[in-house]
């Protein structure tokens, strides 16, 4: 096989990506996603919902603006040109990819029925460690995790000018160095 043909055949080879949606748009992207032929999931989860007068069993996405897609990358453009669809999840520019055995791993969490929550990843970070800012507008930015006594910061550096810069921001946007 020459490098034109494997070139070629990774563009067909299907894989599960993230995406972002609307919010509250989540079930209506999948189902306009699977009438285009592709294939779609959004983990439900069975919630009761009580409102002044009743209460009602509904389904809820555990992942509030996801959707997951199984697509080639020749399915890139049609899956974005889909309303309600934001942007797919990226991870260092790159779009990410979900490995099967974690999609796997969902439907099998989904169909126990268990009551579930989404957590963020809590990273133990430690005075002294380099980290990245990963979204937001500080987006890219490095700094160094420092401790006070009104909780943990990040000290970004200007060095050209002498200066840092104290900042206090979610565990969840930070990056190892």
């Amino acid at each position: 096989m020459n490098k034109e043909e494997l070139q070629i055949k990774q563009k067909l080879v299907k894989s599960w990506h993230a995406l972002y949606v609307s919010s509250r748009a989540e079930k209506k992207v999948m189902e306009t996603l699977l009438s285009k032929g592709i294939e779609a999931y959004v983990p439900l989860v069975k919630t009761m919902k009580q409102w002044s007068d009743r209460k009602k069993m509904v389904e809820l996405p555990l992942l509030n603006g996801y959707v997951f897609v199984k697509i080639s990358t020749t399915e890139n453009d049609l899956t974005l040109q889909t309303r309600g669809v934001v942007n797919f999840v990226r991870l260092e520019k790159k779009i990410a990819v979900v490995r099967d055995e974690e999609i796997t791993r969902l439907k099998q969490l989904i169909e126990l029925g268990y009551q579930m929550e989404v957590c963020a990843i809590k990273r133990n970070y430690v005075e002294g460690d380099r980290v990245k800012i990963t979204s937001g507008i500080l987006k890219n930015i490095e700094g160094f995790v420092m401790e006070s006594n009104e909780g943990r910061f990040i000290q970004v550096l200007l060095e050209s000018i002498g200066q840092s810069i104290k900042v206090k921001l979610p565990e969840e946007i930070l990056m190892p160095i």
